[in-house]
């Protein structure tokens, strides 16, 4: 008896030692984890692994040993989107770890979402280097183009075109442009005014220049001073209004835009809130500017902006947005009169574009102010496309920049009145973007949640039915039948 206690108490200790050792385990693999954490993605497509793109990002960050702050400001409601923008904070902060983020419920801390400009949610507020920005998508591709420009030591210009009756940036008016101007520079752009009469040309460092609105057509030599800048690789917005500035359309219909006078008449548009002369525009031709964009936006007085189908050479014109097919254009003269009936010899029918862009590869360094004086008059003006052929019929091989345009139809969709409807800041932004070239900053293919399903034979059926319901439990059975015995026969010994 009292070998068989001791067995007893040897066995029951040997047990209660297993126990602790194994618990030992856990809490040590456990305070490791905790020290040194790591992910494993196990997910075919890489969901939950960075691009390399932005991994290489983040190693930027800590060679220049640069901390990031994230402020996310999401409603108590929202948290299938609160969790998914946190997993995604989560795989940035494994690559860097002065990367920093915190939840904001806006209701709660009003105060400080007024702090940081956040006007709508979800918000994530950027912050790098003493410099900041918003983004409202909360996805890899907008978060690391984010961090990017908040990196960039380049400031660019925007500069806006005064003199003809335009926008204006410094009036809060219901017809100003201080929000378009505001929202330009919450992007870390420099916007300046550009008077054409008092200078010599565009300045070197335009990134844009933007025509909001003339009342009036810029001069001759103006004309020419935009035409120089746009052959020399720059980049171009007009927001035209209905029945204006004959000259600078004719300018842009070199460049692939038809604009008629003509203003558009929309039904669909008072269905849906607005007008007769407001259109509603909820379709949009896929291109970088509208890319993932289904908000609506509103044109009010408007007019066609439609791709012109005898393209100069060199030159591709894309419309982006178009006005619903119970919509149609209707003269100066029937505006006048009250009638706005479709007539079928002046009008066009819809759906109509009201908005386009277009691209034409133009030769680099054109604007060296020695080589511009040694062009003749027609090759200053040259068509768009045709300075190209002539530098190569010339032997010089010049490296070609892309110039790039957008036009809107509409001039009161930028206006104070009407900037801050549902996408007109978005879709106004957006060109800004993509004319600055900070569209594709850095492109991050969306990872594919798709299902792989697995197609399994008769034979792997039956092996995945057989094995986890007979083979595995007959094993543990038959190893619990062994240490039965060997226990039994030791307690016996």
């Amino acid at each position: 008896m009292a070998i068989n206690s001791r067995s007893k108490i040897f066995l029951g200790g040997g047990t209660a030692a297993g126990v602790l050792i194994f618990l030992a385990i856990i809490v040590g693999v456990q305070y490791i984890a905790l020290q040194h954490p790591k992910r494993w993605d196990l997910t075919g497509s890489g969901k939950h692994t960075l691009a390399p793109q932005s991994k290489k990002l983040m190693e930027t960050l800590r060679e220049k040993k640069l901390p990031v702050e994230i402020l996310a400001f999401y409603e108590s409601k929202d948290m299938g989107p609160r969790d998914n923008a946190k997993d995604l904070l989560d795989q940035y902060k494994d690559a860097y770890s002065d990367f920093k983020y915190s939840f904001v419920d806006p209701d709660k801390e009003r105060t400080l979402a007024i702090q940081n400009k956040v006007e709508a949610y979800p918000t994530l507020v950027i912050k790098v280097g003493g410099k900041d920005e918003r983004i409202t998508t909360a996805d890899e591709e907008s978060l690391t183009n984010s961090v990017a420009r908040l990196l960039r030591t380049e400031v660019k210009k925007i500069y806006l075109l005064k003199g003809h009756g335009e926008l204006s940036p410094e009036s809060s008016e219901v017809d100003g442009f201080n929000a378009g101007k505001a929202a330009i520079e919450k992007q870390n752009y420099k916007v300046e005014d550009l008077v054409l009469l008092q200078a010599p040309g565009v300045p070197e460092d335009a990134s844009v220049v933007i025509v909001a609105g003339p009342k009036t057509d810029p001069l001759d030599t103006e004309i020419h001073s935009i035409k120089e800048y746009l052959n020399r690789g720059g980049h171009l917005m007009v927001l035209l209004t209905p029945f204006k500035t004959p000259k600078l359309c004719a300018l842009l219909n070199d460049y692939g835009f038809k604009t008629a006078d003509d203003i558009v008449v929309d039904r669909m548009s008072r269905v849906l809130g607005g007008d007769y002369l407001m259109p509603v525009i909820t379709t949009y031709i896929k291109f970088p500017i509208t890319k993932n964009f289904t908000l609506a936006s509103f044109f009010p007085e408007v007019r066609s902006v439609v791709a012109s189908r005898d393209y100069k050479p060199g030159v591709d014109v894309q419309e982006l947005a178009l006005t619903s097919p119970v919509s149609w254009t209707i003269n100066e003269e029937q505006l006048n009169s009250g009638n706005a009936n479709f007539d079928e010899k002046t009008g066009m029918k819809g759906p109509v574009s009201v908005m386009a862009a277009s691209t034409f590869t133009a030769p680099h360094g054109k604007s060296d102010k020695e080589k511009d004086k040694q062009l003749s008059k027609e090759e200053e003006f040259t068509e768009p496309g045709s300075q190209d052929q002539k530098a190569t019929d010339k032997g010089d091989q010049p490296k070609a920049v892309k110039s790039r345009i957008v036009v809107f139809g509409s001039s009161l969709l930028a206006a104070n009145k009407f900037f801050k409807l549902q996408g007109n800041p978005d879709l106004f932004m957006n060109s800004v973007s993509w004319l600055a070239e900070d569209e594709n900053l850095i492109a991050i293919r969306p990872k594919s949640t798709k299902s792989n399903p697995i197609v399994l034979t008769g034979s792997e059926s039956w092996a995945v039915l057989l094995i986890p319901l007979l083979i595995i439990p007959f094993i543990w059975i038959g190893i619990g039948v062994v240490v039965y015995l060997y226990r039994r026969r030791t307690v016996l010994a």
